[in-house]
């Protein structure tokens, strides 16, 4: 592509909207249309003063925007709030999916460090050497035996009990202190560490105990007053076909667990799915969904296509990423080179969706550069292109790809 051509016609520096329209780098400043934002922080001061669960779902098609909502928006939210975020991209239906990506999104040596570095002022000086001043490798270079990883894990058991009040169930404790004296052994995560069996860190059932304690865990160790979980895709374990009837039960378990987690701990659990994936799941178990959505307060946020002038302002806020210098300041905020009545050609809901305004703000700039099309860019020019992308006789979007 001409830069030359862009700057001199198009007052942009270069095509700034992705080709793919999708998988695309996520920014905190990102576009949310207004709508959106006031939802979510109406729904967050209901449920931090309420008794129900923390939680809520987000219901759109592909290419509505949640990837965007959650990566983009929420996670910036949570955090101006002190509530470290975890994102889940495409999670499994059990507890130890869950646990796995938490655990290497932390980084196991860096949780269990931070989680030493916490216990570490309470454990008493044994004999004439203290490990209190020693680096968390050197402590672990110290417990060469299996007799000294199970002494120290019981010395961490009775503190993260009696003293950092993480957990009162022993074995939950033992199992997170092993956890930390094992780190040098192994240092990475695996599923088969969350799978119930008798080298598994975590019991069968056991699985909420676990969870609540490492939620409590993180508040501690980092410093923060809560946790939020921004979970993707979730609609890829929630169709039957795709499930054998123990998966099915295993993902009702893990919702409701999740659920009934964030309704004691300060635990957020914001899950994204297309409409297809909530039917399914409400209709598996009612009573379920209807917590998750809280009833009468109905906590569901639907992302519905944009309105027109929501439209406009997604194509001038990709725009003004190629628009960061000086030459082009008079022409930020601006719809340009697009022309000003491009409503005409957004009359159709389907295509008020961030995934195929962006498809269309790239393919339109790279066939009229390439075809030297004059700017402002005719309407009927930008109605042939987005034809061919969608054709009229399409109501739905129905690209195979997520956002």
């Amino acid at each position: 592509m001409s830069e030359s051509f862009m700057k001199e016609k198009y007052m942009l520096s270069r095509n700034p909207f992705p080709p793919a329209a999708s998988g695309i780098h996520v920014e905190r400043n990102i576009y949310i249309p207004p709508k959106w934002k006031e939802k979510i922080g109406e729904y967050y001061e209901t449920l931090r003063h309420g008794e129900g669960a923390k939680a809520f779902p987000i219901v759109g098609e592909y290419g509505s925007g949640k990837t965007v909502l959650l990566k983009g928006y929420l996670k910036d939210f949570f955090e101006k709030k002190n509530i470290k975020t975890i994102y889940f991209e495409n999670p499994g239906v059990k507890f130890y999916d869950l646990a796995n990506t938490l655990m290497r999104t932390l980084g196991r040596y860096e949780f269990s460090k931070a989680l030493w570095e916490r216990c570490k002022e309470y454990i008493a000086v044994r004999g004439q050497i203290s490990l209190f001043p020693m680096s968390f490798s050197d402590v672990l270079s110290t417990l060469k035996t299996k007799t000294d990883r199970e002494r120290k894990a019981q010395e961490l058991s009775d503190v993260i009990i009696n003293k950092l009040n993480l957990t009162d169930d022993e074995e939950v404790a033992y199992k997170l202190s092993l956890m930390i004296v094992e780190t040098a052994s192994k240092p990475y995560f695996s599923y088969r560490d969350f799978v119930a069996g008798r080298k598994s860190y975590v019991a069968e059932k056991e699985e909420p105990k676990y969870f609540k304690a490492v939620i409590n865990a993180i508040i501690k160790t980092y410093g923060v007053d809560g946790v939020a979980f921004l979970i993707d895709e979730f609609e890829a374990v929630a169709f039957p076909k795709r499930m054998t009837r123990k998966q099915t039960y295993e993902y009702l378990s893990t919702l409701r667990s999740l659920i009934e987690i964030s309704e004691r701990e300060n635990l957020w659990i914001i899950a994204a799915m297309t409409s297809e994936a909530a039917e399914v799941t409400k209709n598996m178990n009612i009573a379920l969904w209807q917590r998750f959505t809280h009833q009468e307060k109905e906590t569901l946020l639907t992302l519905e296509p944009f309105t027109v002038e929501e439209s406009k302002e997604l194509i001038k806020w990709w725009l003004n990423r190629a628009r960061e210098e000086d030459d082009f300041k008079e022409y930020r905020g601006s719809l340009f080179p697009f022309p000003g009545n491009i409503e005409e050609v957004l009359k159709r809901p389907e295509i008020r969706l961030p995934r195929p305004l962006v498809r269309i703000g790239f393919f339109t700039l790279a066939r009229a550069e390439k075809e030297k099309v004059k700017a402002p860019i005719s309407i009927d020019f930008i109605e042939r292109i987005i034809n061919e992308l969608y054709p009229p006789e399409t109501t739905k979007e129905s690209e195979n790809g997520r956002e």
